[in-house]
């Protein structure tokens, strides 16, 4: 191999393991987001006499997760992403 192709295939290497780290990143917050998400409404369901948890994001209410006490059992908490 020439020494051009040898200086492509490093530059492409590097390219290609930029765009795996960006992929990573993305599928580890998501992840990470659903995770939380979920055990917030584990949370409220767990309430046994209705109630309300609200999730901060950056010190601001973000995510508001609700049981109302009339709900059947096994009804899923409301989970709305407006501010509580």
């Amino acid at each position: 191999m020439s020494l051009p192709v040898l200086v492509l295939l490093v530059f492409a290497m590097r390219r290609a393991k930029g765009v795996v780290e960006m992929l990573v990143k993305a599928y580890i917050e998501t992840r990470t987001e659903r995770e939380q998400r979920a055990t917030m409404v584990a949370m409220a369901q767990s309430l046994p006499n209705g109630g309300a948890a609200a999730r901060f994001e950056e010190g601001r209410p973000a995510w508001l997760f609700r049981k109302d006490a009339a709900d059947p059992a096994g009804h899923r908490a409301v989970a709305t992403r407006e501010a509580a």
